[in-house]
């Protein structure tokens, strides 16, 4: 399983946006979709919460975050 930081300098790359654009909670979605977390965050369910991934960059999280 790759880390975030790994996870986002591919998505940087393949996306064309700097790493510091692909946030991290956009990989945790993902990853959450696969079930490769361990639970909720420390912060999960204190203020609006994160906002959505956009799908073009979804569709490469995907890709690089396989099982």
């Amino acid at each position: 399983m790759k880390k975030y930081k790994e996870s986002q300098l591919i998505a940087s790359e393949k996306t064309g946006l700097k790493p510091s654009s692909i946030r991290t909670c956009w990989i945790a979605e993902v990853k959450r979709e696969k079930g490769l977390t361990r639970g909720h965050a420390h912060n999960y369910g204190k203020g609006k919460g994160a906002p959505p991934c956009p799908k073009h960059i979804k569709k490469v999280l995907r890709e690089i975050i396989k099982n």
